[in-house]
């Protein structure tokens, strides 16, 4: 029976969302920063980092995990944006904390913090699922999981790396340095 949530078909274009993202934003990051002047170069770096990406298997399932926590957080930050609003905060103030001198950076390190904890999650979790490290240790190779259980494992395996007790250590240890810091090179008042 065929419904209009069935998205199975998708599946055969799964290598052409990773080769247009790094694409796109690679020629964003490179004609806005290195190459202003040269277009043209940025467009075949950008082309090229994106065939290697395509060429990646590890490249293209890291992409393919991550992307949907990185619009699950943008949907959340707009949800939260628009509750803040809907209880009277105006526009300029929440455009204050976001861009602003005074939370602007706050703001930034946050937002780079989890965005880096999605990536490494999720690129852990597929190195783990290619290589399978826990029997890699254990002496064997090879995977024993089903296909149905490969997605829960793969999903274990990310929500696993990222509170494991020496990643969640890890991420106290430089919040505190990174609030230490701030405080520390703040000017006084």
């Amino acid at each position: 029976m065929v419904s209009l949530l069935d998205i199975g078909a998708l599946q055969h274009f799964q290598g052409l969302f990773p080769f247009l993202l790094v694409l796109v934003l690679s020629y964003a990051i490179f004609s806005k920063t290195i190459f202003k002047d040269k277009p043209g170069v940025a467009a075949l770096l950008s082309f090229i980092l994106a065939i290697l990406t395509i060429t990646s298997g590890i490249a293209q399932k890291t992409i393919n995990l991550m992307a949907p926590w990185f619009v699950l957080f943008l949907i959340f930050g707009i949800l939260l944006i628009i509750a803040f609003m809907s209880f009277g905060v105006g526009e300029d103030s929440i455009k204050e904390v976001i861009t602003g001198s005074k939370y602007g950076r706050q703001f930034f390190w946050w937002v780079l913090g989890i965005m880096i904890i999605i990536g490494f999650g999720s690129l852990f979790a597929v190195v783990n699922e290619e290589i399978d490290i826990t029997k890699l240790h254990s002496g064997g190779l090879g995977n024993t999981t089903t296909v149905e259980g490969a997605e829960q494992a793969a999903d274990a395996d990310f929500w696993g790396a990222i509170f494991h007790p020496k990643i969640l250590g890890m991420v106290v240890v430089m919040l505190v340095a990174y609030f230490t810091i701030s405080q520390l090179t703040e000017p006084a008042k």
